[in-house]
């Protein structure tokens, strides 16, 4: 019985993503006690993955052993071609950061939640909880920086060079890195 809990938690977590789930939503939806949900999350075993608590949200992550290899994966991935919504996002979070899912929104007049998690995955863009902040906000990573070949984001272009320069930079890395070109 134990089991089928564990695989229906372990789904749940999966489905939510990096962002995870809030306990009493995850009690809400399991009804269970908190007694109860603590005591499957402790006892949750997987070869590769953990639940980790953040604040009051639990998330479905990788365990620390299978790290070196998912660097080798996000380093593979970020050699393949970036959608241009991706792109999108990524400049819009690489000049806003921190921000969240939702402002992005705002700002591309359209979900981005796929964008968004694309980039997590080629490990660009990580999200953190924030403790002045409801929602996870979003940052660029060490890996963005090495891709686009500067030290800090304080070197990417600004809006007082031009707007095509901006553009290109960006785009730069589309053509770089596309369909396996060396």
């Amino acid at each position: 019985m134990a089991l089928m809990h564990n695989g229906i938690l372990e789904a749940l977590l999966y489905t939510a993503g990096d962002e995870g789930i809030e306990e009493r939503q995850l009690l809400e939806i399991l009804e269970y006690d908190q007694s109860t949900l603590h005591e499957l999350i402790s006892n949750y075993e997987s070869p590769g993955l953990i639940i980790q608590k953040f604040g009051t949200t639990y998330v479905l992550t990788t365990k620390k052993e299978a790290s070196e290899y998912i660097e080798k994966l996000v380093e593979q991935k970020a050699n393949m071609k970036i959608s241009q919504a991706a792109m999108e996002a990524l400049s819009i979070i690489a000049y806003n950061q921190p921000i969240s899912r939702s402002d992005i929104e705002l700002i591309r007049g359209i979900n981005s939640d796929g964008a968004v998690k694309t980039l997590i995955a080629k490990g660009l863009v990580e999200a953190k909880e924030e403790d002045a902040s409801r929602s996870h906000q979003l940052y660029t990573t060490n890996l963005f920086l090495n891709v686009f070949g500067i030290e800090s984001i304080d070197d990417l272009p600004t809006t007082d060079e031009e707007d095509e320069e901006i553009e290109a930079f960006f785009s730069n890395l589309v053509n770089q890195k596309g369909e396996n070109n060396e």
